[in-house]
Parts: structure tokens; C-alpha cells; sequence
């Protein structure tokens, strides 16, 4: 079709003939998508092959397609921009399925773009078959998704797929999932320029507002308590300035860490899992109105839902999601809006309150000045404090889940509202290397280091090989203890005696070397002092190996007593 012969309408603008393929991957481009993650596949190649006329979009090849979509997510959680992942069909999308699910449980913008097989082929013992007719991989995806379909009409595809990343973006971010038959994205069309604004608006409403601006004024002991949904837009800027106007001790949640500078005085540190004795003293001193905020007060956001975080007088819930409020406490007030549009609707309305002294973040004092155990080996909480020492103060940390997350989320210190990446909705271990990866990709010129335990480097360590190729500096430290610890250590304290998780024999430096990253190992305190600074390869990853003491535990206190409670006998 000639170019001067284009039709331009109120909707669309007719332009030349392409494949659906080309069509898609233009959205993307015009949507501000630089990266994208996967392994490629037949019926995902259209795709690929469609990206290799824009170079602007780099295309990054895992070695896993649950290490891609953590890739993804750890792009979109230290940007707010929408991650994208590209996969295969059958296996590849039943691969990325945990990944998946992860983003969902953590509210993060991800677009999971699924291969599929010819739709003439469907239901007919064709390979990999993921169509409604044989696996059905769009009814798996729909509950761990915002949205989950089928492209199957070439000309309704560019329309969707505008519809889906407006989804992902929207409201409470989420992922999508796009399924692409091999025929549907070969299929050649008018490519249209799509006009779809879809958007989202929050009011509040005056009676609300009025309503906690009264509560919050009356208030002697007022506390703040922020989840991660407070971290996208201005939400951190916003609570800074709320906090300060109010003069109210502020606790973050495990997931929300670093949204509120933790060197701040009014900040008590995080509250849950790992958690801060300044910040439970908040609380049982007793807070006359409590104001969560971007939280869904889950169980590692309350230490296993303690009844020290109810209030004495009410409980003011705000989340972007409605379905989260009123779940696990019973809310005085809820309101379902962002948090910064009610930070910044309450702002004003508040009166500026006298500043009072405050002792900041304290931390266990039996831990705290720990260089070792038992074995003598390096504590973890040593070696937090030895990698901060070295590393850049604007480091971004992935934590991944094990004990070596608790540590992490009471030894670190996390000033910056990005700085702090831990995807604790789903807690899937091997999640933290991929998510360094994306992490690394959005911000080229800062430090990322991934903490993992050995059994989730054992899960996922094959994707050090992807930052390897990709020339990234990421650092990787694992903790290793030889164990699944948390497991171990939890079994022990809530049966009395545990079943021994190995996870010997693993090399974790011959591993690494393998992969192409420099590797070395710690034992002792001071060597990661050392280690690190010893010259690097530029554009090389590098994994510690720490071999920390096994004796050396963090205190838990509520959440075991939901395991351990003597069953219920009913009549």
C-alpha cells in the first residue's frame, strides 16, 4: 500500500501491510519498552525475528524462563516500567508459571508474551500443545494473572495488546498474559496506529478525608505503617513529607524496606519477619490510631498477624486495591486509593506538629556486634555489614528467600525507595539472580548485588551465565550454610526435631567459574572486606561464596505459632 494513500480516521491510521508480529513489537517500541527477557522457541520465533529490525529493544536470553520473568520483575520493581518477558509454548510458558505468579502476588507491571501453536493444529496431538483443546495455558495463567487471552484474530491483536499493557499499568500494576498462535503473529494485516486511552482514576471521598484528618489530629500516639504499594509515582516523596507534618514514627513492612530512608529519625525500622525491636516496641507501647498504608497486613508484614499491631482506638487502612482491606484487621476507616493521592490530599489539611526527639532504628543487641559463632565462621550479619562498607551507598539489593532474608531485612540499611528488592508475596526461592539481572539493566550505572542462600543459588544459578553474556557486574552473594536452613530450622522448632536438608555437595565457586563470572569464597570476618577490594573485571559478574556460621540465628517470635498450636478436635 502507498504511503500517500493512507487513510487517517478519528480512530486509527491505515498503514502498510506487516505481520502481526511487526504490528506487536511497534506497540511495544511506541509503549517505552527498551528490554525484554526470554528463550526463544518455534512458535515464539515470529517475534524474535520482528525484533531483530529494532535494535533499540534489547533482547536478553536467559538460561530459564522463570529466571526471565524474575528478570522482568526486578526490572519493573526498581523502575515502575512495564517488565516483558517472551516464551515459548508448552514447557516455556509452564516454566515461567512461578515467576508469574510471583509478579502477581507483588503487584508488579509484567507482560508474558506465550508462543502457541498454529491454530489449525489445535487439539490434535500437535506438540506442546497449549491451546483450550489440549494444557489450556490461558486458564492456568488467569488466576495468577490481571488478564489472560488468546490472540486469535490478526486483526483484533494490536487493539488487545494495547488493552493488556494498559492493564498491567493500571489500578493495582499486575501481570498479563498474551498467548500468540504461530499463524495469528505470521498473518500479515493493515497494521493500525491504535488510539486507546484507557486510564484509571481515584477520588476519595470529603467524608473520608475529613474523617481521617480528624482521627489523625485527635490522635496522641498516632504510627505509620507502610507496605510496598507506597514505592511507585511520588508515593515516597509524599510520605516523607506526611511523616514529617504529622511527626509520626513511621515502620515499614519486610517488603516495603527503604521506602522510608532508614536513616530518618522518625523511622523505627521494618515490623514482621526479621523485623526491628524499635519497631515492635511501636507498637506494644500501644498506638491510639495506627495508619497502614499500601499493605495488605499478610503474614510477613505482621509477624504471622500478632495482635500487637491493633490499636487502641482505630485502624485507617489504605490500599489501591479494596479486596485488600479488611482481610487480616478489622479497619476503622478503609480507603481504596494510591497512597500518594492520599498523602497528598492529607497533607494540607493536617496541622504541623512539633518535633520530638527520636531514637531511630534499634536493632538486636545480641546479634548486632556478632563477628562469628560457634564454628567461628563469618555471622550474616557480619557480612551485611562488611559488603555495605564496601559497596556504593546507592547499591541495589535483590534478597531472595531463606534465612538469609531475615538478616537481610534487619542488617541492611536501606535509605532509598528502590534500593531494597524482595519479592516476599510468593517467597519463591532462586528469585533474587534474575531479578539483580533486570535490576542491573534499568540502572547500567549503579551497583546491584543479589543475596541468596545456597539452595536457591542451586535453583537458579544458571542465569549468573546470563549476566555473564550479557556483560553485567552484578555481585552475588550466597550465604551458605549447606542447608535448606529455613526449613530445617523451622521443622526443629515447631516439631523438636527435623530431617537433615543437604545441600552438599555443591561447589559454589567451581559452579560460578563454570559460568563465567570471577568467583571466590569467605570464611572468616575480614576476608569479604578484602575480597572486595581486590581489581574486577570490568563487565563481569562476581560470586562470593559465604561460608557463614551455622550457629548464629535470628530470633522469631509470633509467626511459628501458627504451626505450632495443637490441633483443633472436632465434635
Amino acid at each position: 500500500m502507498d504511503l500517500e494513500r493512507s487513510h487517517k480516521t478519528d480512530h486509527f491510521l491505515v498503514r502498510p501491510e506487516g505481520r502481526t508480529a511487526d504490528a506487536l513489537v511497534e506497540i511495544l517500541v511506541d509503549s517505552g519498552v527498551e528490554v525484554v527477557f526470554g528463550l526463544p522457541g518455534g512458535p515464539i520465533s515470529p517475534l524474535h525475528d520482528a525484533l531483530l529490525d529494532r535494535p533499540e529493544v534489547r533482547v536478553v536470553t536467559t538460561r530459564h524462563e522463570s529466571g526471565a520473568l524474575f528478570a522482568a520483575a526486578g526490572y519493573a520493581h526498581t523502575t515502575g516500567r512495564l517488565g516483558v518477558a517472551l516464551v515459548t509454548s508448552g514447557p516455556g510458558a509452564l516454566n515461567a508459571m512461578t515467576g508469574l505468579a510471583s509478579a502477581y502476588c507483588d503487584g508488579l507491571p509484567l507482560l508474558l508474551l506465550v508462543g502457541e501453536v498454529p491454530r489449525r493444529t489445535f487439539g490434535k496431538g500437535a506438540l506442546q500443545d497449549g491451546s483450550a483443546y489440549h494444557l489450556n495455558i490461558v486458564a492456568m495463567a488467569s488466576n495468577i494473572s490481571k488478564l489472560a487471552v488468546e490472540l486469535h484474530d490478526p486483526n483484533a491483536a494490536p487493539l488487545l495488546f494495547r488493552r493488556a499493557i494498559a492493564t498491567a499499568r493500571s489500578g493495582r500494576p499486575g501481570p498479563v498474559v498474551l498467548t500468540l498462535p504461530m499463524d495469528v503473529s505470521t498473518a500479515h494485516i493493515a497494521i493500525p496506529e491504535v488510539a486507546l486511552d484507557v486510564s484509571t482514576r481515584y477520588a476519595i471521598a470529603p467524608r473520608a478525608l475529613e474523617r481521617a484528618e480528624m482521627l489523625l489530629t485527635q490522635s496522641e500516639k498516632p504510627a505509620l505503617l507502610v507496605g510496598a504499594g507506597v514505592r511507585s509515582g511520588d508515593g515516597p516523596a509524599q510520605l516523607l513529607r506526611f511523616a514529617e507534618r504529622l511527626q509520626c514514627p513511621v515502620a515499614t513492612t519486610p517488603k516495603g524496606k527503604g521506602i522510608f530512608p532508614e536513616n530518618h529519625p522518625l523511622s523505627c525500622g521494618v515490623f514482621g519477619m526479621g523485623g526491628h525491636p524499635s519497631a515492635r516496641d511501636l507498637f506494644t507501647a500501644g498506638v491510639d490510631v495506627l495508619l497502614a498504608v499500601g499493605t495488605s497486613l499478610g503474614d510477613l508484614a505482621t509477624d504471622g498477624w500478632s495482635p500487637i499491631l491493633k490499636p487502641q482506638h482505630a485502624l485507617i487502612h489504605v490500599d489501591i486495591e479494596a479486596a485488600q482491606i479488611g482481610r487480616s484487621y478489622s479497619a476503622s476507616l478503609a480507603i481504596a486509593a494510591p497512597a500518594e493521592l492520599f498523602f497528598d490530599q492529607m497533607i494540607e489539611r493536617l496541622p504541623q506538629r512539633t518535633a520530638s526527639a527520636r531514637s531511630g532504628i534499634h536493632y538486636h543487641d545480641e546479634l548486632a556486634s556478632l563477628a562469628h559463632g560457634d564454628e567461628g565462621r563469618i555471622s550474616p550479619q557480619r557480612a551485611l555489614l562488611e559488603l555495605q562498607e564496601r559497596l556504593p551507598a546507592d547499591t541495589i539489593f535483590t534478597i531472595d528467600s531463606g534465612e538469609h532474608f531475615l538478616f537481610a531485612v534487619h542488617f541492611l540499611r536501606a535509605h532509598l525507595p528502590d534500593s531494597f528488592v524482595a519479592m516476599t508475596g510468593l517467597g519463591s526461592m532462586g528469585s533474587s539472580i534474575g531479578a539483580a539481572i533486570g535490576a542491573q539493566l534499568a540502572h547500567p550505572q549503579r551497583s546491584v548485588a543479589a543475596i541468596c542462600g545456597d539452595g536457591c543459588f542451586a535453583m537458579n544459578a544458571f542465569e549468573v551465565a546470563t549476566a555473564t553474556a550479557e556483560r553485567l557486574p552484578i555481585c552475588v552473594f550466597v550465604f551458605n550454610d549447606a542447608r535448606l536452613g529455613m526449613v530445617e530450622l523451622g521443622h526443629q522448632a515447631v516439631y523438636g526435631r527435623s530431617p537433615t536438608y543437604d545441600t552438599r555437595p555443591m561447589d559454589v565457586v567451581q559452579l560460578a567459574r563454570g559460568l563465567g563470572a570471577e568467583a571466590l569464597a569467605v570464611e572468616r570476618p575480614g576476608q569479604l572486606l578484602e575480597a572486595l577490594l581486590l581489581p574486577r573485571r570490568p563487565n563481569r559478574p562476581l560470586v562470593v561464596d559465604v561460608q557463614i556460621d551455622r550457629t548464629v540465628r535470628m530470633p522469631k517470635r509470633d509467626r511459628f505459632d501458627a504451626f505450632s498450636q495443637p490441633p483443633k478436635i472436632l465434635n
